[in-house]
């Protein structure tokens, strides 16, 4: 049985009560350390599913304005960790980083939550440095295949059936990264620290696709990497509608069938 999941022992009730074994997705907390000229840093403890530690750090740090991919030097697991906190405490070693935005989160992050961890509302507005550029325009055909690309590849969700899931896709279709975690917002940080890690820092003609709602910081994280287009197969939020109005970026929701709603920069989508 994979690290991420475990299989547990349920009653199944339909009618009549039977007792059988049912997958559930591992929830975990994991514990977010900068070390920086000799000194260790908490950052934050993030309860997410224990799969891609490593872009999970770099794309939280990155989408948060902490680090650029530069700054990265090396990340480990920590050595000096006990038994209980084993591959539960991961260690970016950076050249710099922005020690104050460390000192307006609180150091506890839920899983499902997003902008909750900030302690100061005017924090969320994190400076990206650019807005999103034109370029090329997307297919409405296209888009409509996206949630079911990613889907087919939701190896956790699978198997469980308890994971949000998010992937860079580019406008032929194809997964440049991907994530999925228990956290909606982890997923996407997932899916964006792998292309930081891979030493990719913007994907200017490409979709950031997510399994659920469009939420303020699933867009603001879009925004800082760079992603022009914001799919969800749920229901946006004022604020992210704002959010892509503002940095040039397409949101697009509802995408289920062969419909969808779009509510900011509809140039961007091709109907011919």
């Amino acid at each position: 049985m994979s690290g991420y999941i475990k299989r547990k022992i349920i009653h199944s009730v339909s009618g009549s009560r039977e007792q059988t074994y049912d997958n559930v997705t591992v929830e975990e907390p994991l514990e977010i350390r900068i070390y920086h000229e000799n000194e260790t840093y908490n950052v934050s403890v993030i309860m997410r599913t224990p799969v891609d530690d490593f872009a999970l750090a770099a794309g939280f740090l990155f989408t948060e304005g902490i680090i650029k991919p530069e700054n990265i030097i090396d990340i480990k697991y920590s050595t000096d960790a006990g038994i209980s906190e084993k591959d539960n405490i991961v260690i970016v070693s950076v050249n710099s980083f922005q020690k104050q935005l460390i000192g307006n989160r609180n150091f506890y992050v839920n899983s499902s939550c997003g902008v909750c961890g900030k302690t100061n509302i005017n924090d969320i507005f994190l400076k990206t440095g650019h807005l999103i550029s034109q370029r090329n325009k997307l297919h409405y055909n296209q888009l409509l295949e996206l949630p079911q690309i990613m889907k087919n590849n939701q190896e956790i969700f699978k198997n469980t059936g308890g994971v949000h899931a998010a992937a860079i896709i580019d406008y032929s279709g194809n997964i440049l990264s991907m994530g999925e975690d228990v956290g909606r917002h982890n997923a996407v940080d997932k899916a964006i620290g792998k292309m930081v890690l891979k030493g990719i820092h913007r994907s200017p003609e490409a979709v950031l696709q997510v399994s659920g709602r469009a939420g303020f910081e699933i867009v603001q994280k879009a925004a800082m990497y760079g992603i022009p287009v914001v799919s969800s197969v749920s229901a946006p939020s004022s604020l992210a509608v704002e959010l892509a109005d503002e940095f040039n970026m397409t949101l697009v929701s509802f995408v289920r069938g062969r419909s969808f709603n779009i509510y900011t920069h509809p140039e961007r989508i091709s109907m011919k």
